[in-house]
């Protein structure tokens, strides 16, 4: 059994063939198997937002404060979001999720297994679409 404590946990910032400017993102949970469970916190700037991504393994995204969507491929507009919320996402289920044009977003990612694969930015036309 492991414990983090918050004071432990350091936010960074992604690279951008992940991310938008205006994130942050903090390992709260490491993987203790190779590809195993692991868990982040992450805080998005207003319009700030992933690339499109798929997981191999399940994903639950949790919204702690703020408004944002989430956006699978395929969908011409997007599902909003906001506290309290979960996103169960399915392995191989190509999204991208971000913060609203006029709000911040802080959730939490916990996947369960795998490895993320990123598949290019989100333009602001597709960001745009997936706000409604």
């Amino acid at each position: 059994m492991r414990f983090v404590r918050e004071g432990e946990i350091k936010a960074t910032r992604p690279g951008p063939d992940r991310f938008t400017d205006g994130v942050w993102e903090a390992e709260a949970l490491k993987e203790v198997e190779p590809d195993g469970l692991r868990a982040q916190r992450f805080s998005y700037e207003p319009q700030a937002r992933s690339g499109w991504h798929t997981h191999d393994g399940e994903q639950a995204l949790y919204v702690l404060s703020g408004r944002g969507v989430v956006t699978r491929w395929g969908e011409t507009e997007g599902t909003l979001i906001g506290p309290g919320d979960w996103v169960h996402v399915q392995p191989g289920e190509k999204h991208w999720h971000g913060a609203a044009d006029d709000d911040t977003l802080v959730h939490i990612a916990v996947t369960a297994s795998g490895k993320t694969h990123w598949h290019g930015p989100v333009t602001d036309e597709e960001y745009r679409a997936g706000l409604g």
